[in-house]
């Protein structure tokens, strides 16, 4: 795809773009606003008129005056300035710096405006007070450096940040005094004095503890937490070179699955399961919630990694019941960063790379095929039975010529070798003629070396009162596969404002604007048409057109096209856009009292649209053919106002309480319509009324929830926690006796290393136990699942047609929650200072009344009803180790994290009937029934190959097997190989997944290191049927090398004999389409490299960074598909593997990040021209 220039996507003509970019206007100009009104603040309110009593009047009274009719402090030195002292004012109403001028002619002291303050200082100090820049170096206990440590001049807002390498540089007064903090460490104070450097060690505050998790509706110390929440930070996010956050996080989180559904660029097909998989036939997607928003979808795309601040996992249904119905699988938590009080600062991230495919299916050359096709048509034509019109009645052999074989009924498909004569090209059987064939790695043709590139800029910034931050940032992916990309724009902004002492107001808006290019997903996809096309087929003939089974019979007469020509041809256009927006309000009534309103808005669309030209061959269809084209749109509509109340207060200093209680509603309307054309007067116009319309659909639904909740946590002496949360939800998509669902939960937690008994024991620096039951809900099922309804149909009455409305589904009232059970047990240990830490949890989740179709008597008019009637169990462990291995110049931590869950059905209907799931071509593959896993793999287990007569005639075989043929068990020993020999073959599910990360620094270079694994986990490869067999004369996978032959070459006793008319079970889903998905992988490799603060300072640049970065650059498995983690189905067929998409792909990138600060008042200036100039463009 020839990629656009910004300003050519900015021209796109499309209602729904403009709209969009209207939506960036209003953004940029919000942003310009803020900014503006920043700058402003100093000069307007320095220009402030001050009135005052009389003439003569204190320097006491003065600032007392000042401070009571402006927004300014006055701040200064006791020492420095006498208070008592009388001045004369010539005029009792006067703006400030001519009130303050003339206390400075008066009384030999001067003034200084920094942010809301007036600072006061002897005129002797004025000078060099403004001018002192002190910098030093952040540690923490173990020497390692802090990085985004706050310094602040105390009383000031004048601050920054640590760098990458823990440095800062601050200009300050030398009078003043520095207040050194970060999260979960104990606050310094440093007096200035004569000090040019300062170095400051932090000491973790172990007594309180005070990272702060985000949990539903508010925030919690992490000392207090009694729930399984699992944190990712910015940090851990940041080396990633990945498109979306879901991918930066796989490996990191225990209990959390992350896999790709679909390969195509843009990670458009990531899924994520908490704990396992919780309903049979509903959605297993977590909730998300962005900035406080309950998202429906669309996370993936409406945010950056650099973007987010922290993630959190709520895991157990004690954590996940504050969100009720919707948390059952659950909740991943966003939070995106903020403006900081302090001067404007700019980040700029940007990274360009490459992407490969990581291996490719080993599949058969051209004299290997040749010879296997060959050997396929032989041993048909030797089990062919000698028609009585055959001239020659002796028994068949391979030496028969093709005017014999073509006597038989399928021979050219069956029977017949290619020869070289009539109207063969080739003769398979001369080795010169085959060595004149084409020898095409169609997988080779197909994949490519592609770029991947992204460029983010954010400002941010604030004052006491106001803070901003603003971010846009453009991506593109070129797909491995020929024509296919994706490219993004990413919007954000946020701005929030105190107006009051007692009141907050705010505003966030997210946007994104997202086109792909696509390709089938599949068996018909131009990755499965790479594997199953033989390699002796041309690239292109001579007249342009692509080479195949289906354009060239005269080579070898098939049903498999081109790939090239499917991916080149085809065109598959997807578009999306939405936005977020957040409006809220915060105000404290009394004090620790607050009350929040927040309006939340969002759309989200999807457009696809696709046109098959006529000129384009397809599976067993030679073009020319109908053109057609499809266009299809799916647009969400979402509005959430969440109410809250939160009162915090403490008792006789060990009491503390914090209570929540809220009320929600939410609505949400979806729209689809899908039109398809054909009969196209030409390919050149692809919209639809260029063709006639072949079929028009559409629909609309729409559901409305309304919520109540309350949390109360109680901590008494920072050592025994509680918190009990209730939420009631109702809900228009359930039955009428049904529609409210309550969902409580309580947790325990004690800090055990808070006791006296505990206080000897030095090793032990933190120590609590942790136990919660809650029960949690999913209400993702269809809108209209409960209630009956209508479809649409015919009946003939004469000559005429009449139309009728039908009943389609059968009502049911009763139709409620699937609810989720659970109960969580936790432990949190810090050893050696927290040098080393180790946390696990050990659940029992119970998913109950599932809905399932149960079949009903036909008496009704039906034949189901949805029903409140399954129920699944996840049991399972997690435990992450976190270990600061050595400290000092040379740095070392690691981090590791292990899950274990075991899934299993316990019931599935009042009669144990058990639910099936297919594939293409893989009819009833998969099965979900009492005692196993959901989507359990079934079929036949295959033993092998029968070797010898012997063999044969001792097991129970079928009628038309021979030697050479497929062994299966008979499971059922009754000495006959039947349908009801069909069981249980394995599942997808892992024994347990793990990652391991490592993160190395010396100096100012930095080395991270993780890799990730599975164990257990096993795959149905769907791809092996078409090609891992004799199927149809595709071509074959390298290992049918080791095949049977003959009983002199036997092969390696898995693989059977080849025929073009298998008899047997080979085509039927059975164990030799199972294999093990186990893996090791090297997920991630970064080294880095951060500049010198020193030289960053002449570049009035506050950090930069350079990072190589690599993914997916190894992975140690048996499994022979292109990615041992993927699954390209789902739901009830999980764990199959079509080989859509090979989209693992290795990653090689150059990556950059830097920080610009405001360092002086003549950059702001600069930075207000810039600021200038994009609102001039906005207006264009």
């Amino acid at each position: 795809m020839k990629r656009k220039t910004l300003l050519q996507y900015f021209a796109v003509h499309n209602n729904s773009v403009k709209d969009f970019f209207r939506i960036m206007r209003i953004s940029l100009l919000l942003l310009f606003v803020c900014v503006c009104q920043l700058m402003a603040t100093d000069m307007d309110a320095q220009n402030t008129i001050v009135k005052i009593k009389q003439n003569n009047i204190s320097i006491k009274q003065l600032i007392k005056e000042i401070e009571l009719q402006t927004d300014y402090l006055v701040v200064f030195r006791n020492q420095d300035v006498d208070v008592d002292k009388l001045i004369f004012f010539k005029k009792t109403s006067a703006k400030v710096t001519e009130l303050l001028e003339e206390v400075c002619r008066n009384a030999n002291i001067n003034y200084v405006f920094e942010n809301n303050y007036i600072t006061l200082v002897q005129k002797s100090q004025s000078v060099t007070q403004n001018k002192k820049k002190i910098s030093g170096k952040i540690v923490d206990s173990t020497g390692e450096p802090v990085i985004g440590a706050n310094i602040v001049e105390k009383g000031t807002t004048n601050g920054t940040i640590t760098d990458l390498n823990g440095n800062f540089t601050l200009e300050v007064s030398s009078k003043s005094i520095l207040l050194v903090s970060y999260i979960g460490y104990a606050p310094q104070e440093v007096t200035v004095g004569n000090l040019q450097s300062i170095n400051v060690k932090l000491r973790e505050d172990t007594e309180m503890l005070d990272e702060v998790v985000v949990v539903g509706y508010g925030t919690q110390k992490k000392s207090d937490v009694t729930t399984a929440v699992a944190s990712v930070s910015s940090e851990n996010l940041k080396n990633r070179a990945a498109v979306n956050f879901g991918e930066a996080m796989a490996g990191q989180v225990p209990g959390v699955l992350i896999q790709q559904t679909n390969g195509a660029p843009g990670g458009e097909g990531l899924t994520i399961k908490v704990r396992g998989t919780g309903s049979i036939t509903q959605s297993n997607d977590p909730l998300y919630v962005v900035d406080g928003y309950p998202m429906e979808g669309g996370a993936f795309r409406l945010l950056n990694s650099s973007d987010i601040e922290s993630i959190q996992v709520l895991k157990d249904a004690s954590s996940t019941a504050i969100y009720g119905s919707r948390g059952a699988n659950g909740v991943v938590i966003i939070t995106t960063k903020k403006g900081q009080i302090g001067k404007p600062t700019v980040q700029l991230n940007a990274y360009v790379g490459f992407q490969q495919r990581e291996k490719k299916i080993e599949m058969m050359n051209r004299d290997q095929y040749v010879q296997w096709f060959i050997d396929g048509r032989n041993q048909a034509w030797l089990d062919a039975k000698v028609i009585s019109s055959d001239p020659d009645q002796s028994p068949h052999s391979i030496n028969d010529p093709n005017s014999r074989r073509a006597l038989y009924s399928g021979a050219s498909s069956q029977y017949m070798i290619p020869d070289g004569t009539g109207s063969y090209k080739y003769n398979f059987l001369d080795p010169a003629s085959v060595a004149q064939m084409p020898d095409n790695d169609w997988q080779d043709l197909l994949y490519r070396n592609a770029l991947m590139q992204q460029y983010e800029l954010s400002v941010s910034g604030g004052s006491e009162n106001t803070r901003y931050t603003f971010s846009g940032s453009y991506t593109s992916q070129d797909g491995i596969v020929l024509n296919t990309d994706y490219e993004r724009f990413n919007f954000r902004t946020n701005v929030s404002s105190k107006i009051a002492d007692c009141l907050n107001v705010g505003m966030s808006l997210m946007a994104y604007s997202a086109d792909g290019t696509e390709q089938a997903n599949g068996k018909d996809s131009p990755v499965l048409y790479a594997l199953n096309l033989p390699p002796i087929y041309p690239l292109h003939n001579e007249d342009g057109t692509y080479g195949s089974m289906v354009r060239n019979p005269e080579i070898l007469a098939g049903d498999v096209a081109n790939p090239l020509g499917i991916a080149e041809q085809v065109m598959n256009k997807r578009k999306r856009h939405g936005w977020l927006g957040t409006i809220f309000a915060e105000w404290e009534i009394i004090k620790n009292l607050k009350y929040r309103i927040s309006i939340n808005g969002g759309i989200q669309d999807n457009i696809q649209k696709k046109f098959e030209p006529s000129y384009v061959d397809f599976d067993s269809s030679k073009a020319p053919r109908p053109a057609k084209g499809i266009n299809e749109r799916w647009t969400d509509r979402d509005w959430v106002i969440e109410n809250t109340f939160n009162y915090s207060f403490t008792l006789a200093d060990k009491h503390s309480f914090n209570a929540l209680l809220g009320y929600t509603t939410q609505s949400h309307t979806y729209e689809h319509m899908k039109g398809e054309a054909r009969g196209y007067a030409n390919d050149n116009i692809t919209t639809l009324n260029a063709g006639t319309m072949y079929a028009l659909t559409s629909d609309e639904s729409e559901y409305s929830m309304i919520s109540y909740l309350g949390r109360i946590n109680y901590v008494y002496d920072n050592r025994y926690m509680l918190t009990t949360t209730l939420r009631s939800d109702g809900s228009s998509r359930f039955g009428k006796n049904t529609k409210w669902g309550t969902f409580p939960s309580v947790s325990l937690g004690w800090r055990i290393s808070q006791e006296k008994f505990m206080q000897d024991v030095k090793q032990i620096s933190d120590l609590k136990l942790r136990a919660s039951f809650g029960i949690s809900g999913n209400n993702r099922i269809g809108n209209y699942s409960a209630i009956g309804l209508l479809s649409t149909g015919f009946y003939p009455t004469g000559d005429a047609v009449q139309n009728t409305v039908n009943p389609s589904t059968m009502a049911n009232n009763d139709l409620g929650w699937e609810r989720t059970r659970q109960y969580n047990l936790g432990f949190e240990l810090g050893l050696f200072n927290n040098r080393i830490r180790l946390e696990g949890d050990f659940y029992d989740s119970q998913s109950l009344d599932l809905l399932l179709n149960v079949p009903v008597p036909t008496i009704t008019g039906y034949s189901t009803q949805m029903q409140n009637i399954g129920k699944v169990q996840n049991r399972g462990m997690e435990f992450t180790l976190n270990t600061k291995n050595l400290t000092g110049e040379f740095a070392w931590s690691s981090n590791f994290n292990i899950s274990f869950n075991k899934n299993k059905v316990l019931e599935v209907g009042v009669d144990g009937r058990p639910i099936y799931g297919s594939a293409a071509n893989a009819n009833n593959a998969f099965i979900t029934k009492p005692g196993y896993p959901i989507a359990s793999f079934y079929g036949y287990k295959y033993i092998g190959v029968f070797q010898s007569e012997e063999e044969l005639a001792k097991y129970p075989h079928l009628s038309g097997d021979k030697v050479g043929d497929g062994r299966y068990e008979d499971v059922n020993k009754d000495g006959v190989l039947d349908q009801n020999d069909k069981t249980i073959l394995g599942d997808n599910n892992p024994l347990f997944t793990a990652g391991f990360s490592n993160s190395f620094s010396y100096k100012n270079f930095t080395l991270d290191i993780q890799f990730t694994g599975s164990y257990g986990a096993e795959v149905f490869s769907f791809y092996k049927r078409m090609c891992g067999i004799y199927h149809g004369d595709r071509n074959g996978m390298i290992e049918q090398l080791g095949r049977w032959q003959s009983k002199d070459q036997p092969g390696d006793g898995i693989h059977f004999r080849p025929t073009r008319t298998p008899s047997g079970w080979q085509r039927d889903p059975s164990s030799a389409w199972v294999q093990d998905a186990s893996y090791l992988r090297l997920r991630n490799l970064t080294l880095g490299y951060n500049f010198d603060q020193k030289v960053l300072d002449k570049m009035k640049m506050k950090g930069l960074r350079l990072y190589v970065t690599g993914q997916n650059l190894f992975t140690i498995t048996n499994y022979v598909g292109y990615d041992p983690e993927t699954s390209s189905e789902s739901g009830l067929a999980q764990g199959g593997d079509y080989s859509k998409e090979a989209w693992l792909e290795q990653m090689f990138s150059v990556s950059g990040s830097a920080f610009i600060t405001q360092t002086n008042r003549g950059d702001k200036k600069d930075i207000f021209v810039i600021c200038i100039i994009c609102f001039m463009y906005v207006l264009q």
